[in-house]
């Protein structure tokens, strides 16, 4: 993945006003240049003091500081309803980035590191575009983007079959594949049959043990995608029902950090298949088009493994994902 800061897409909204808030000045004029490269117009200013008015007249919000809390809360109190912040923030571990997210101005969380002002560059770009939907933005532009559909157990083990063939054949190193399968396998079983619903909304296998699902087939397809850079391996999963929401990311992964037992899957179910996603990979995106399509992106890193770098939640508008 491209460490420089250039627009990944030409920004059809571009020059969109986005406020940028950081007290350290290198910080911020970082955090203005990745704004810029997604196609907005940095607004800054220095410091929560600094905010214009008594509630800020932005959609977006970039705001980079050391992470803590109280910081994040003085700032989101000037924010209007549904103004959005994306925090910038220095590594932090599982915990202390959900309670970051749990914020309900903030559906994106980033480190400040130069992949995290890249990823920045993106998240950006699809706020001012309104086009969430793609594997293809968190790779080089032109990197070729392997494809397979599926409907049932047998379909998710070939795809995974095929995804670590592709890797190996890559060059990816074994370690990378062990976590590469053990995702895809998560993201398989939950696109598969935790995404399912009923027309009144009911879950179709809820109640069907896991070893049975085995012989059920899902009423719509899932895809999966995935696509090898120089220094990354990219994978996504969309299902046809756009039912994730951000309060069921942070329940399960809450529910799982604060178990002190040994975790199992007959107790935790998709819960613990998602806690296991965001230990493994290196970015988990979740782009939702509700009752439409969710799409989940992850990627890791080819080299010496890296802790989560963003977490971050997309929710389209009102218009459908795009179609395949």
């Amino acid at each position: 993945m491209p460490q420089r800061l250039e627009s990944p897409l030409q920004s059809a909204v571009s020059g969109q006003r986005i406020l940028v808030v950081a007290e350290d000045p290198a910080l911020r004029d970082k955090l203005a240049q990745a704004v810029r490269a997604g196609g907005g117009q940095p607004v800054t200013v220095a410091g929560v003091a600094e905010i214009p008015g008594p509630q800020v007249p932005y959609r977006l919000v970039i705001a980079g500081w050391d992470g803590r809390l109280d910081w994040l809360r003085a700032v989101c109190r000037r924010l209007r309803d549904s103004a959005q912040l994306v925090a910038m923030v220095p590594q932090r571990n599982l915990g202390e980035q959900v309670q970051i997210l749990a914020d309900s101005h903030c559906n994106h969380v980033l480190t400040t590191d130069d992949r995290g002002m890249w990823l920045l560059q993106v998240t950006v770009n699809k706020f001012v575009t309104g086009e969430l939907f793609g594997i293809e933005r968190y790779l080089p532009p032109g990197t070729p983007v392997m494809l397979t559909r599926l409907r049932d157990f047998q379909g998710r083990q070939n795809a995974i079959d095929e995804v670590l063939s592709f890797a190996d054949k890559s060059g990816v190193r074994r370690q990378v594949r062990a976590s590469i399968g053990q995702v895809c396998e998560e993201l398989l079983m939950n696109a598969l049959y935790d995404a399912p619903v009923d027309a009144s909304g009911t879950p179709l296998f809820h109640h069907v043990d896991v070893k049975e699902r085995v012989d059920k087939l899902s009423p719509r397809p899932v895809s999966i995608r995935y696509a090898v850079a120089e220094d990354s391996f990219a994978v996504s999963v969309r299902d046809r029902f756009g039912r994730l929401e951000k309060a069921t990311i942070l329940r399960y992964i809450e529910k799982c950090l604060r178990s002190s037992d040994q975790i199992d899957r007959k107790t935790y179910g998709a819960g613990l298949g998602l806690y296991l996603i965001v230990n493994a990979a290196t970015q988990y995106v979740v782009n939702v088009a509700p009752g439409m399509a969710t799409e989940v992106v992850c990627t890791f890193d080819r080299g010496t493994r890296q802790p989560l770098r963003a977490l971050s939640v997309f929710v389209y508008p009102g218009n459908p994902a795009s179609k395949e």
